[in-house]
């Protein structure tokens, strides 16, 4: 048996030679040479023999003791490219291999504990024995194929290789990446806040690695880092951490000519240049005509947003309440829906019994509309009245009877005063 130095003989109802090991089976008598193992180990993986003797004869059997049993820590590698100098947009392909596993360990990528699918390739576990133990082991392996980029620099390559066998279950190997990259580009900025007459410091983040050198360009003229002429002063970029670094730019005495300007700073390493463009702003900055927006402007927009604002209130108001009247004037005529104008036609002479009509001597009123108007009985003529020749006073007044015109009627009855 693998692990067992001696050979040894188990038999039913006696005690085994070799400690934790004890025969298993219904009897020799019925063909059964089996053996019980108390506590598995890798040294017991193999092919295990077992012979009966009948009769003189011996007949032998095998049967492989397959135990499951850890790999080596996985390694991690560089199969093509420099690790030690990488740079943005290079192709590196990395190798991770788990030797002499049982059975053959499960590989993955990871970035920083982000898992990585793309670009990588599993190979076929290879199968191995060794001679002196006749042991049976499995090698996994896996590549990983990437375009390094800016953002991998400082992160965490891990392969992690999982087995049962293993302690924790799985067993992992780190390569932290050290990407060298020329500094990044970064749109115009702008620096607002700054006090006119005062000195102020324009700064901006910018992401290299190594270290960038940077020179500031102003009306024509170079101000490197580290140096101070005049009115400027430019430090060393501080190191922020995780390749980040804060370029700045001291100006004494801000001036409005100072605003006006444009600054130009060149960032550059052993990996690249890069030119940044940088503006000023003061919070008390008086704008040129070629502003889009002043102070003035901004502070009038504001209160002509508030005035419509408290207007619409108002309106809205006093729809509510009533307080205002949003119709035109119209005429009250006070006149019933069922009521008609009723209009008094002057008949013509011809049309007149003047002998069925009794003059009256005394003034009557005639209602037109809402005025009176003082009138006397007499002949019209031409529609205008004519003082009567003959005037009595009669005891009764006829009725006239009613003219019809267009289906209306029209009636007229005279009153003694």
């Amino acid at each position: 048996m693998p692990g067992v130095n001696d050979q040894f003989t188990l038999e039913p109802n006696m005690a085994s030679p070799v400690p934790g090991m004890s025969y298993y089976g219904e009897g020799l008598d019925k063909g059964s040479c089996g053996v019980h193992i108390d506590r598995i180990t890798a040294e017991n993986a193999g092919f295990m023999n077992c012979t009966l003797f009948v009769d003189g004869r011996g007949l032998t059997g095998a049967i492989e003791i397959v135990v499951a049993f850890p790999p080596d820590q996985p390694s991690l590698s560089v199969v093509s490219g420099n690790s030690a100098n990488l740079e943005v947009n290079s192709e590196l392909t990395f190798r991770c291999v788990a030797e002499r596993g049982n059975p053959a360990a499960k590989l993955s990528w990871f970035l920083d504990q982000e898992p990585i699918y793309e670009g990588v390739k599993l190979d076929k576990p290879e199968e191995s024995i060794d001679d002196r133990s006749n042991k049976r082991y499995f090698t996994a392996s896996s590549t990983l194929t990437r375009s390094i980029r800016a953002e991998d620099n400082g992160k965490r390559l891990t392969c992690q290789a999982e087995h049962i066998a293993y302690p924790e279950q799985v067993s992992r190997t780190d390569l932290v990446m050290n990407v060298n990259f020329q500094p990044q580009a970064l749109p115009e900025q702008v620096v607002y806040g700054l006090q006119l007459g005062r000195t102020a410091t324009a700064s901006m983040v910018i992401k290299a690695n190594p270290s960038p050198r940077v020179l500031w360009t102003i009306d024509g003229i170079d101000y490197h880092q580290g140096t101070e002429q005049g009115r400027y002063a430019v430090p060393i970029p501080e190191a922020l951490g995780n390749n980040h670094y804060n370029v700045s730019l001291t100006i004494a005495g801000l001036t409005l000519e100072d605003l006006a300007k444009v600054y130009v700073m060149r960032a550059s390493n052993n990996f690249g240049t890069e030119d940044y463009r940088l503006n000023l702003r003061s919070q008390d900055e008086v704008y040129s005509e070629s502003s889009s927006f002043g102070t003035g402007e901004i502070v009038g927009l504001v209160l002509a947003v508030l005035i419509v604002l408290l207007a619409v209130a108002l309106i809205f108001i006093a729809r509510a309440t009533g307080r205002w009247c949003f119709r035109g004037a119209s005429l009250n005529t006070d006149i019933n829906p069922d009521s008609e104008a009723q209009i008094t036609p002057h008949p013509h002479d011809d049309e007149i019994d003047e002998r069925q009509q009794t003059q009256d001597p005394a003034a009557h009123y005639v209602h037109e509309g809402d005025e009176k108007h003082a009138a006397t009985n007499g002949k019209h003529e031409n529609g205008k009245q004519t003082k009567a020749q003959q005037q009595s006073v009669p005891t009764a007044v006829p009725t006239v009877p009613a003219k019809q015109e267009n289906g209306k009627t029209d009636s007229k009855t005279n009153t003694s005063v």
